[in-house]
């Protein structure tokens, strides 16, 4: 396994990086351990850096993500709430650009199906690029798969069997992506006057201004904003038309990027010319603002720390809610004594009887989790609080949660 330094912007190949956030050496985040490969877990350099060029936030290291992605632990599925904003999103998507059931439909980075199964059963063309074991997940048969990272070669096998699609949906995936260049290459390649290309991500500004400090961890190479977006998709002839601010999101609140071809007749909405404004107002590529971040963060970790040891010390019993990515980021971050938190609950069962990267905390399913009488959890899926107190088993047995994000407090 090589990780490399990062010497270049991976959007516009400047050199001039400056590093803002060191959060340690830590394991990769979607590495769930069995117990006997705990001694053998690695750890590597958590920093962010900025390119004083283009504004585009990313790792100071290239991770091998190869080895990532060979077992990939993460089935989105096994989040309903995602599902279901999912399944809203494809419905709005139907209506908006009247895509019609002889239309093909891809979404780069499809996991285990979890959007694609959302389109009518009469849609046909429904196609998912997947390059990590989660596809052999997916339920339904119509859904074809191209088992492959996205990439312009990757592009040229789709137009062979494929129609150039109406609605491209790449939602969590594009911060994963090395090569966003030929990403963005490949994306030109197939589409058309018609295509409308749909991206989802944590937006930076609100990752900043909230110190949302789990948000990064080996699997999200990049941290985005519109200013460097625009740049990139404006040297590939691709346009952003419009956005929309999600609340909800697998990291957390999102921004929904709306693209499309430069020669398209789609117009440029006057929101995105204000946003783009609004950034550099704010300082998109000004070192001094991202450097705050640093504080903000330091005091995040000690109101947490201080709940967790507070319900310790008072003889409660405290795990965690969720094995999620971003929660592994926050766990090795605390740096608790190990016999802090107890176990983690887990519906996924391809996680469960494993151990978290780093921190090494069972993970156990979530009816074993209430039979342990966990009195106080710590809410990794933050994101996701509004469904786990309405819905979890766990809360309404009188479980709490500790919510970290975005102000440390007990729910």
């Amino acid at each position: 396994m090589r990780n490399k330094n990062l010497k270049r912007c991976r959007i516009c190949f400047s050199k001039q990086l400056v590093n803002y956030l060191d959060l340690g050496n830590q394991p990769f985040s979607n590495s769930f351990l069995n117990y006997k490969d705990i001694k053998k877990e690695k750890k590597f350099a958590l920093k962010i850096v900025l390119c004083k060029k283009c504004g585009l936030s990313q790792l100071s290291i290239i991770p091998d993500t190869k080895f990532i992605f060979t077992e990939y632990d993460y089935l989105s599925s096994s989040s309903k709430a995602l599902s279901n904003h999912y399944k809203k999103m494809i419905k709005i998507l139907i209506t908006k650009y009247k895509i019609k059931k002889s239309d093909s439909v891809l979404d780069i980075g499809c996991n285990d199906g979890v959007l694609l199964q959302h389109y009518p059963k009469n849609f046909n063309n429904v196609i998912g690029i997947e390059p990590s074991d989660a596809s052999k997940h997916i339920k339904q048969k119509r859904i074809k798969l191209i088992k492959k990272f996205f990439s312009y070669n990757t592009s040229k096998k789709y137009l062979k069997n494929h129609k150039r699609p109406k609605i491209i949906t790449i939602t969590n995936v594009l911060a994963q992506i090395n090569n966003i260049n030929d990403v963005a290459r490949g994306l030109k390649n197939i589409i058309s006057k018609e295509s409308v290309i749909v991206i989802e991500f944590p937006y930076l500004l609100h990752m900043i201004n909230k110190g949302f400090f789990d948000l990064i961890y080996h699997e999200h190479l990049s941290y985005f904003a519109l200013t460097p977006l625009k740049f990139l998709f404006n040297n590939f002839g691709i346009k952003i038309i419009n956005f929309e601010k999600q609340d909800l999101g697998p990291s957390g609140p999102a921004i929904r990027l709306f693209l499309a071809k430069d020669s398209s007749n789609h117009q440029i909405s006057k929101k995105v010319i204000k946003q783009i404004k609004y950034e550099k107002k704010w300082g998109i590529l000004k070192i001094k603002r991202y450097k705050l971040f640093e504080k903000i963060v330091k005091e995040k970790i000690k109101k947490i720390k201080k709940i967790i040891y507070t319900k310790y010390t008072q003889n409660y019993s405290v795990g965690c809610f969720t094995a999620s990515s971003k929660g592994n980021t926050l766990l090795n971050c605390l740096n608790l004594d190990k016999k802090i938190l107890k176990f983690a609950s887990e519906n996924n069962k391809k996680k469960i009887g494993k151990y978290t990267p780093g921190t090494h905390i069972k993970i156990v399913s979530d009816n074993d989790f209430i039979k342990k009488k966990i009195d106080y959890a710590l809410l990794l899926s933050w994101n996701y609080k509004k469904f786990f107190l309405t819905r979890s088993k766990y809360a309404k047995k009188g479980g709490k949660f500790i919510v970290p994000m975005p102000t440390p407090r007990i729910e």
